[in-house]
């Protein structure tokens, strides 16, 4: 742990993502991820967490690896999915050959080259909504910390969501840790970017796909595909008349829940 980390230049990854069930997401991150990094990404293990995927998600560039884990029926009846358990185990089953290890959503990737140069030795995404939370959209750390991390930490207890305390684990495990903060996209509406604006992530993209009715209703179908057209022709933000008709139909929204 004392070791000095290496140069920018010198570091290696291993990226670690889940996937949910929607093929859109993780094929256009891993297609971003492909195009936007040079040979410091040297594989991505990918946990099938739709357990029926295998196949299709092996294909997609990179990919090295496909994980599925046994079902974590507690976490899902916490939260609605066991990203945590999954992730936790992901971590413990692979024998790291990189310096590095980075933890990233299906809905989050790389808009810019330029964003491994700006990845510390420890970098955690912040949480959107509280400062000294981390995300799991976005961690990199070397990867003998791999072991010291429990996104599970706080879940089933008190429903802290997952990876939230991965920040205060690896600051207690002797880490130097860096929070990147998050940018909102789309003119404050949508999706936040991290790293300088050369990473974006969309945010809770899987609930459309998922089979629990607590996280589809946290979502709209139609909002989600609006937005996720703009993506994948790489648009991040909106026009006058885009924001207008978004405004209004989130107003409409909260009156209809609040009626």
């Amino acid at each position: 742990m004392s070791e000095r980390p290496p140069d920018v230049a010198d570091r290696s990854y291993t990226v670690v993502t889940c996937h949910f069930g929607d093929p859109f997401w993780i094929t256009h991150a891993l297609t971003a991820l492909d195009r936007h990094s040079d040979g410091r990404v040297r594989q991505v293990v990918v946990v099938d967490q739709s357990r029926c995927s295998e196949a299709a998600l092996a294909k997609l560039p990179r990919v090295s690896r496909v994980l599925a884990f046994p079902v974590d029926q507690g976490e899902i009846g916490c939260v609605g999915h066991d990203h945590a358990a999954s992730l936790n185990r992901a971590l413990r089953s692979i024998a790291f050959s990189t310096s590095h290890v980075l933890v990233m959503d299906s809905d989050c990737f790389p808009v810019d080259p330029s964003w491994l140069d700006r990845l510390g030795d420890v970098t955690l995404a912040g949480d959107p909504q509280k400062l000294g939370l981390s995300h799991p959209c976005l961690m990199a750390f070397p990867r003998e910390f791999a072991g010291a991390i429990d996104f599970a930490e706080g879940l089933r207890e008190v429903f802290i969501d997952t990876g939230r305390l991965v920040g205060l684990q690896l600051a207690r495990a002797g880490a130097a840790v860096a929070f990147t903060r998050p940018r909102r996209a789309f003119r404050g509406l949508r999706g936040d970017f991290y790293l300088d604006g050369t990473v974006y992530h969309h945010g809770s993209a899987s609930f459309i796909s998922s089979g629990d009715d607590r996280l589809r209703r946290q979502v709209s179908a139609a909002e989600e595909e609006f937005y996720r057209r703009l993506v994948a022709r790489g648009q991040y933000g909106l026009t006058p008349w885009q924001y207008v008709r978004r405004r209004i139909r989130d107003r409409l929204a909260d009156i209809g829940r609040k009626g």
